[in-house]
């Protein structure tokens, strides 16, 4: 009797574990590698790593699967190398907040300087040298990012932090406001950052252009006097 009570209650636990494995369970971290079928993720607690499959999995809220980004994987099963991820959703905001953002002053059209805000928390000044920023980071509440970076001028430099607030206009046009400021950048566009990278690829390319030209001129006028001097020591002295 008592081994068959033993045997039921092995049974039941072993029918519990089953169940367990089969209900969704969700591991929480950040994004420190993608591809198209797989996802890894750093446990935010400690810098235990899990590559998940995706090739089935529901990518609609995965925005990109940008490095560093918080995200959330549902999964059945085993938490274990390869298990297979239902459901990957990453944090908006932080899909919303890399890029390209840029102001242009209305009263100076000529004039445009913005911030390059980049994945894994690093930024970039564009056309500013005394208002550098460096680094930047998710605040609690949705919409909302901290710029960091420094003010230069006057000889000397200091520190300086900004809430940046990120909205999206009816036309699905994205601004980022600096609170406390009238700055407002304009986000743009992945065709438009297309165009801006290659007119600087050209431009680059253009340069060297120029330069290889200028030095074959250079080495082209350089020839004729060259050669007059190997005819002059060819010539025999005259006494």
């Amino acid at each position: 009797m008592k081994s068959r009570k033993l045997w039921i209650v092995t049974l039941a636990a072993l029918g519990l574990a089953a169940c367990g494995e089969r209900e969704p369970k969700t591991f929480t971290g950040f994004i420190t590698d993608a591809t198209m079928n797989t996802v890894t993720v750093q446990d935010q607690s400690s810098e235990s790593t899990y590559t998940f499959s995706t090739a089935e999995a529901d990518r609609s809220e995965a925005l990109g699967l940008l490095v560093g980004a918080p995200v959330v994987v549902e999964y059945k099963g085993r938490l274990e190398e390869g298990a297979q991820a239902l459901k990957v959703a990453t944090n908006p905001t932080y899909a919303e907040a890399v890029g390209r953002w840029m102001f242009y002053d209305p009263e100076n059209p000529e004039f445009s300087m913005g911030i390059e805000i980049r994945v894994e928390g690093e930024a970039a000044s564009i056309n500013s040298a005394t208002l550098v920023y460096t680094d930047w980071e998710l605040l609690d509440e949705a919409g909302k990012i901290l710029l960091k970076g420094q003010s230069i001028g006057n000889g000397g430099s200091f520190d300086f932090s900004q809430t940046g607030i990120i909205s999206k206009d009816a036309a699905g046009n994205y601004s980022l406001t600096i609170e406390g400021t009238q700055i407002v950048y304009t986000k743009m566009s992945e065709e438009a950052e297309s165009a801006a990278t290659e007119g600087s690829n050209a431009a680059v390319e253009g340069a060297d252009a120029e330069g290889a030209a200028a030095t074959a001129a250079e080495s082209a006028a350089t020839q004729p006097a060259a050669a007059a001097t190997s005819e002059k020591e060819a010539a025999p002295a005259q006494e």
